[in-house]
């Protein structure tokens, strides 16, 4: 999943590159991301079991409002999870779907009109259902610690919300 910027589909496309080197960073990343999100965005993660997906979705979560990280869990046995914060949150595990229709059936697109934000661990297994302009995170384990995140997203306006929320002081982007 890893695209050079001259295999990005179109000039609005973003790709960026981030590193964490511990839990709390992780979640410190999804936290910032998550102040950038709107009514309507999906947050599609990608990653083996045990990359970081939950983590990040936590600290999405507390970008968003949620009051603790410890509210939010992985809903691999439930499917879906519902979280409050300045706009309500559906995390999705889509693990155990083995088609689109099934992660479609879920109410997706009902949840997005109501002007949900959408977070969906294992995205690449439902990748035909999830939106152009969603904001794929495909994590990778480097070492036991240390997470590489790559970000990438078609629409332009997302891109440039991503951008401006993970630029820090000179020489101290994420």
């Amino acid at each position: 999943m890893n695209l050079s910027p001259d295999q990005l589909p179109d000039a609005d496309a973003m790709e960026r590159l981030a590193t964490t080197h511990s839990v709390a960073e992780t979640i410190e990343l999804g936290r910032k991301i998550g102040t950038a999100l709107q009514p309507r965005d999906v947050i599609a993660l990608v990653g083996r079991l045990g990359a970081g997906k939950t983590h990040l979705a936590k600290g999405l979560a507390l970008g968003l409002g949620v009051g603790s990280d410890r509210e939010v869990n992985s809903p691999t046995f439930v499917l879906i999870n519902e979280y409050w914060g300045r706009l309500p949150i559906r995390h999705i595990d889509a693990y155990r779907l083995s088609r689109a229709e099934e992660f479609a059936a879920l109410g997706v697109d009902e949840m997005l009109d109501a002007g949900s934000v959408v977070i969906v661990e294992w995205a690449d297994r439902v990748a035909e259902a999830i939106p152009s302009d969603a904001l794929w995170i495909e994590i990778e384990a480097i070492e036991e610690s240390t997470r590489t995140f790559v970000l990438r997203t078609t629409s332009g306006k997302m891109g440039e919300r991503v951008q401006s929320c993970l630029v820090g002081p000179p020489g101290r982007d994420v």
